[in-house]
């Protein structure tokens, strides 16, 4: 997405798809930068709810930024498949979030300001001003449990996509 202002690629965002949102249209506490990323995650939970009726509607609770990651919350009155699937968006949109520079969208790097309540953020290497001191250097990770197992899972920032490799085959 072009650069835009904050309340302009939110209103598209929740415009295009109004059809399964319901209640308020919480304000995206999230840099510019995330526009694509949240776009993207709209984009394939709507792909998720294909199956289930059309009345379906989701609330979106929070989009926000923390410790320089995305987080989503949302309440989703649907099927454990589409769960999973809406599951798999979000943990898809944090995972790029980890990469992507909160500012312009471009790859970045998890960087944090110096002192003892150091604070996080993704930054490219153009606004990385102010946040000197570089955290996350490798693809964004995560082991996550689920009803299969144990997994560790990276994020493909290029193929916008996850590895899941099985902890136990390890």
């Amino acid at each position: 997405m072009s650069r835009r202002k904050h309340a302009d690629w939110q209103a598209e965002i929740y415009d295009k798809h109004a059809g399964w949102l319901a209640g308020t249209r919480p304000h995206m506490a999230i840099g510019d930068g995330w526009a694509d990323v949240v776009s993207r995650l709209f984009d394939r939970i709507s792909q998720a709810l294909a199956g289930e009726p059309s009345s379906t509607k989701i609330v979106i609770i929070d989009i926000k930024e923390k410790y320089g990651e995305l987080r989503v919350e949302i309440f989703a009155p649907v099927g454990p498949e589409t769960e999973a699937a809406i599951d798999q968006a979000i943990l898809l949109a944090e995972l790029r979030s980890e990469c992507t520079c909160d500012e312009c969208g471009a790859a970045g790097r998890m960087r944090s300001t110096l002192g003892q309540s150091a604070w996080l953020a993704v930054k490219c290497d153009y606004h990385q001003s102010g946040y000197p001191r570089t955290v996350g250097e490798r693809s964004p990770k995560r082991r996550i449990k689920d009803r299969f197992g144990l997994f560790e899972i990276t994020y493909d920032r290029a193929a916008d996509s996850i590895a899941k490799i099985s902890v136990a085959e390890r």
